[in-house]
């Protein structure tokens, strides 16, 4: 029996392997290259979806560049008021390549253009740059994190963890004061801390690049490291990188920066720990009993 299921098994991932060989040579062939370029906008360079348009000697042309045209980019004349419904239907169907070279993924458009902004094969400059400064690097995105470790070593870490004791400046004008990458989980966590100065408020967050995000939690521990009695904890959810309000929301960690201050240690330094964990992985605290410590106000009884 078992072997029958083995057998059985086996047959379809030999069956799913060749269907993804008979899929990729497809994808390569002159053909199909063809179709993608009959579906090209001429005047934008850019994959053409619905609605697509024509002018009255048949070219084509997408819907941006239609709604900012007088007249057909190629035989300069007007335009038809008829679209392509065959165009359009298989501009719903094609699989389109990955503008960023290298990248072997190919999908609809709908999916390619979730994929794009994250994709490992775009050119990037390092974000460090814009924090610290003074970073040229650019490259694939797939390739950032390897130039972190080399170049920004302690910035970087791949532990679940990061301690950090970083002088205070009273001249700092940047809002971004730290920017740290945690890689663990099989994630890169980006960890933001921020000096909201008009606000009087220190603000860290952290952003991972995974639609479920909250399945993740970050803390953030501030200490003195002399002064074991004085400790600030605070745990919150992280948010994925693709929400554009991060800096607005409100599970982020916010200290009044009185009391930052208050723990700055003896040489002006803040002391604290980020940590990254799994909220399936948390202890559930246990309810108190009745027999335990309670106290149990009743409002009404003082009317």
């Amino acid at each position: 029996m078992s072997q029958n299921l083995v057998t059985q098994s086996q047959l379809t991932l030999d069956s799913e392997s060749r269907k993804s060989v008979v899929l990729n040579s497809l994808l390569e062939t002159d053909h199909y290259e063809s179709i993608i370029k009959d579906l090209t906008c001429k005047r934008c360079s850019k994959y053409m979806k619905p609605p697509i348009h024509l002018c009255v000697d048949g070219h084509s042309i997408c819907g941006p560049c239609y709604d900012k045209s007088y007249q057909c980019h190629v035989c300069k004349k007007e335009f038809s008021p008829i679209r392509s419904a065959v165009l359009e239907s298989l501009a719903n169907k094609v699989l389109f390549p990955c503008t960023n070279a290298g990248c072997p993924k190919h999908a609809t458009l709908p999916l390619l253009e979730k994929h794009t902004p994250h994709c490992q094969f775009r050119i990037i400059n390092c974000f460090m740059a814009r924090v610290y400064g003074e970073c040229t690097w650019e490259g694939r995105a797939g390739d950032w994190m390897d130039h972190c470790f080399s170049e920004h070593k302690q910035k970087v870490t791949d532990l679940p963890f990061i301690t950090v004791k970083d002088k205070w400046d009273a001249k700092r004008t940047e809002p971004i004061l730290n920017y740290f990458l945690l890689r663990c989980f099989e994630k890169v966590f980006n960890v933001y801390q921020i000096y909201d100065k008009r606000g009087g408020r220190m603000m860290w967050t952290v952003l991972v690049n995974d639609d479920n995000a909250e399945k993740f939690y970050f803390e953030i521990d501030i200490f003195l490291p002399n002064l074991p009695s004085k400790r600030i904890v605070y745990r919150r959810p992280c948010k994925c990188e693709k929400d554009a309000d991060f800096l607005e929301h409100t599970q982020n960690v916010y200290i009044p920066v009185e009391n930052v201050f208050s723990m700055l240690d003896d040489s002006e330094a803040l002391n604290f720990i980020v940590r990254i964990g799994e909220v399936e992985n948390l202890p559930l605290l246990d309810t108190p009993t009745d027999s335990e410590s309670r106290i149990l106000l009743n409002h009404e009884d003082h009317k």
